[in-house]
């Protein structure tokens, strides 16, 4: 829902670069953090349920024919007479998954535009996934559908920042179809990014069922303008559906913004029930907040970024 008058000049175009090169370096010595084990390819860097062949011990268990006898603890065989293996714990890479929303709802917040704080927040997270050592594909949700399929390495940073920058806002989402979509085209994901306003909570609904179906560990990033959380309104207004083009004309009063406030902290708290029912989490993203004190402050107390 967009706030529109006719002195309102249109939103600016969110085409110019997402991230500033010193910005880029930086993100390279964050990682992003995953609660669960994952269940990638072998050869990363993050802790599995595998067992594997890393220097982190998990447990003995008896030998059996094809070990290979330099895991044979034969100081336990000294002590109890039987052969026991020491088992290491695997690493694995994390698939990542990039969900964003490009609907005509996230073309709106001028100078705090949400589109392109998404796109920027979700090349700051891509440029983490790779930088450390993981997987990661990215997809488009909105009239334009679109698909990175997995990439691995700093090598491909620019590839990611050039499929987002070629990005552009329109249309409805479907945001569980587009999910099933990229599912089908990297089905070994495991970790799951939605950059969204989160407006349509039966879609939002829709598509934490899927993730939780899947297994994936999913992360909502809210990503709200200052003028949604914050509007500092008065006299004649209209509110535009940017998506069904539907109208509201409204006179905004100090009463008419308590209730806004008071139905937005409601509409939040049904967003945490979600999350909670089906295993996610959901991170409010101000897009009027500065990119890095978005990743370095906001995402790294909020758990989803950690330094190297």
């Amino acid at each position: 829902m967009k706030f529109q008058n006719p002195s309102q000049n249109p939103d600016p175009a969110p085409g110019r670069a997402l991230l500033e090169p010193g910005l880029v370096a930086r993100l390279e010595g964050y990682r992003l953090v995953r609660y669960r084990s994952a269940g990638g390819e072998p050869g990363g860097g993050r802790r599995s349920r595998h067992k594997g062949g890393t220097v982190e011990f998990a447990d003995y268990r008896q030998y059996t024919p094809g070990d290979e006898p330099r895991r044979v603890d034969w100081k336990a065989y000294a002590r109890f007479g039987r052969l026991y293996v020491k088992e290491f714990l695997d690493e694995r890479q994390d698939c990542v998954l990039l969900l964003v929303d490009t609907s005509a709802s996230m073309d709106y917040g001028g100078e705090a535009h949400k589109g392109r704080c998404a796109l920027q927040v979700a090349a700051g997270l891509g440029v983490c996934a790779l930088a450390g050592n993981d997987r990661l594909a990215a997809a488009a949700s909105g009239s334009q559908t679109a698909l990175l399929p997995p990439l691995g390495g700093r090598g491909s940073i620019f590839r990611l920042l050039q499929f987002l920058e070629g990005l552009t806002f329109g249309g409805a989402s479907d945001l569980a179809g587009d999910l099933r979509t990229a599912l089908a085209r990297a089905p070994r994901t495991g970790s799951l990014y939605v950059f969204s306003d989160l407006l349509d909570l039966e879609k939002v609904e829709k598509t934490l069922r899927l993730a939780a179906g899947y297994g994936l560990e999913a992360t909502l990033l809210h990503v709200m303008s200052p003028q949604e959380l914050r509007p500092c309104l008065e006299g004649e207004w209209a509110l535009v559906d940017a998506e069904s083009g539907a109208r509201v004309e409204v006179s905004v009063t100090p009463a008419v913004l308590q209730a806004y406030r008071r139905r937005l902290e409601n509409f939040m708290g049904q967003l945490d029930d979600l999350c909670r029912r089906w295993g996610a989490r959901r991170v409010m993203v101000d897009s009027g907040e500065r990119p890095a004190s978005t990743f370095f402050i906001t995402l790294t107390r909020a758990g989803v970024l950690h330094p190297r």
